[in-house]
């Protein structure tokens, strides 16, 4: 039944008071976390501090190290190169068996075939020696004795004529001795002779008779005119 004022059971009097029951609707403020969430979270921090404590003895031990051998200013051990199996080379390892050893040119001769200019533009080469048997009607070879020959090519690189005679050709054997001449019609074994036009070049052969015993190497010195000095060229002998 309603009271004076026409109100029923459970609505609020018209006169303001307060309401008998609690206000309709959903309470106000956040829903307070789920006990199962603020455990997930909880566990996740500690593992974070922990993995932050691990790194930091680390680093403080050492374990991370810089490239250059260590991050606390150390020096990294190096591994020694691995040897190879034939070892370093010698420098003063010995030329194969059977080749030509060129002289030092420290010692003013030049190797067989090396080409010298003179001051005035001639230029002679001297080849490397060849041993041949002369002819019966050679002159200068004594039995028993090497006979030997050269090309000695000479160009004229000046701006003149000269005459081939003032090219003076000698030989040395082994022992230093001057060695006798030999001439050989038959196989074009003579001296240089006529003249030399400018840019010309011509070749003849000399040959020379060595001792037996007399070493195993010939010198042959070249002069370019009466007065020139004279180039020597060496090596051994075939």
């Amino acid at each position: 039944m309603s009271d004076a004022n026409g109100s029923g059971p459970g609505r609020p009097s018209r006169g303001g008071g307060p309401p008998d029951g609690p206000p309709p609707g959903p309470l106000s403020g956040p829903d307070p976390a789920p006990p199962r969430r603020r455990t997930w979270l909880l566990a996740l921090a500690g593992v974070l501090v922990l993995a932050v404590g691990v790194a930091g003895l680390l680093v403080g031990a050492g374990a991370f190290g810089d490239d250059d051998g260590g991050g606390g200013g150390g020096t990294a051990s190096a591994s020694p190169p691995a040897r190879t199996a034939s070892g370093p080379a010698s420098p003063s390892a010995s030329p194969a068996r059977g080749a030509t050893t060129p002289p030092p040119e420290s010692a003013g001769l030049l190797p067989f075939g090396r080409t010298h200019r003179f001051a005035g533009g001639i230029e002679v080469t001297v080849s490397p020696p060849e041993r041949f048997t002369p002819a019966q009607s050679s002159a200068g070879h004594k039995d028993g004795n090497i006979a030997v020959k050269v090309d000695v090519a000479v160009r004229n690189g000046s701006d003149e004529r000269i005459k081939l005679t003032t090219v003076v050709v000698r030989g040395r054997d082994g022992d230093g001795r001057e060695t006798a001449q030999v001439f050989d019609p038959e196989q074009v074994v003579m001296p240089l002779e006529g003249d030399l036009l400018p840019g010309r070049r011509t070749v003849a052969a000399y040959g020379f008779d060595l001792p037996p015993g007399a070493g195993n190497t010939l010198e042959v010195g070249v002069g370019v005119g009466f007065d020139g000095d004279a180039v020597h060229w060496a090596g051994e002998l075939p």
